[in-house]
């Protein structure tokens, strides 16, 4: 969800030239699900719309405008618990499978490993297309989340 339709025009026009798939920018969230080739949506705006995303999204579906597989939301669900339960409760309500990502794009070890692939590999292999990667650890890396 962009702040200015200026920006979301932008934003749609920078994937397509960079081959990321055909992005178009939506009036409303109801116009996206409404889209015939849209099946999932992947909610990455601040947390304090989630709610408000979640609704429309619901009511998208619940009038008919449109059906969708499955919803994910980038991490945290909400700013609290009760936001969190709100947003699985309106995913269960319509059926959509649901989930939850982190994008941890400037992480220091995803940076580092992108330019090992560019610098090393894609010199003979070509351009990567697609990477995965997992990471695991006990807890938040900052001492400030414990206090």
């Amino acid at each position: 969800m962009s702040r200015t339709k200026a920006s979301a025009e932008e934003s749609a026009a920078l994937a397509r030239t960079i081959g990321v798939g055909e992005a178009k920018a939506f009036d409303t969230v109801t116009d996206m699900v409404a889209d015939s080739n849209i099946n999932a949506i992947w909610i990455c705006a601040p947390n304090f719309t989630r709610i408000e995303i979640m609704e429309e999204i619901v009511a998208a579906i619940e009038s008919g405008k449109g059906e969708l597989i499955g919803i994910t939301c980038e991490k945290p669900l909400g700013r609290n618990v009760k936001e969190a339960k709100r947003v699985l409760e309106l995913t269960q309500q319509v059926g959509l499978l649901d989930g939850y990502l982190e994008n941890q794009v400037f992480a220091p070890s995803v940076t580092r490993g992108k330019e090992i692939i560019w610098a090393r590999g894609a010199k003979t292999t070509g351009r990567p297309y697609l990477a995965r990667a997992a990471e695991e650890h006990s807890g938040p890396h900052m001492p400030w989340f414990w206090e």
